[in-house]
């Protein structure tokens, strides 16, 4: 482990903080109560971790304090909606995590279309480490879920924007 990059893909520490502020964001949205996320933050924070790491707690934060004011603001209490908002906000991570809860609970189209959702964070989450290949291909499978089943993702607004953003990334142009 690299202590002057945070990769949690790679680290045990940083795999653990990722998961943990996500775990403790969502339950903090849906309880609403944003204490649990602070104290899960406090707690890492209290290990006196190298820049990178703080840095992403202080980032995933910052962030996660804009969602849930947008969230709160607009009221937003349906899981796809509030998933449109943490796509805006880069939080593809827990954008997939969000989903999947309702997409093991889902059928038919529905199904498809939030699998096809998530595997949009995933190629997100793919581009942001640098890894073009894979975000590729979960872009292509991504695309076809959505196409095919864009009809029962009417309450993700934003949908044409996210399939003009994975047909590029499927057809290999990243500009």
């Amino acid at each position: 482990m690299n202590p002057d990059t945070f990769d949690p893909f790679s680290g045990r520490l940083a795999r653990d903080i990722r998961n943990s502020l996500s775990k403790a964001f969502l339950k903090s949205l849906a309880l609403h109560e944003p204490l649990v996320l602070q104290r899960v933050a406090d707690g890492f924070s209290g290990q006196q971790l190298s820049p990178p790491y703080q840095d992403y707690i202080d980032d995933r934060l910052a962030r996660y304090a804009e969602a849930r004011e947008a969230i709160i603001k607009h009221d937003i209490i349906g899981v796809v909606e509030q998933s449109q908002i943490l796509w805006e906000l880069k939080l593809y991570y827990e954008m997939h995590e969000l989903l999947e809860g309702i997409w093991l609970e889902s059928a038919g189209a529905r199904r498809k279309a939030l699998q096809g959702l998530i595997r949009a964070a995933g190629m997100k989450i793919h581009v942001e480490r640098g890894n073009t290949g894979a975000a590729e291909k979960m872009a292509q499978k991504a695309l076809t879920d959505l196409q095919e089943n864009r009809v029962a993702l009417a309450d993700f607004q934003e949908l044409d924007n996210l399939l003009a953003e994975a047909a590029k990334m499927a057809s290999g142009s990243r500009n």
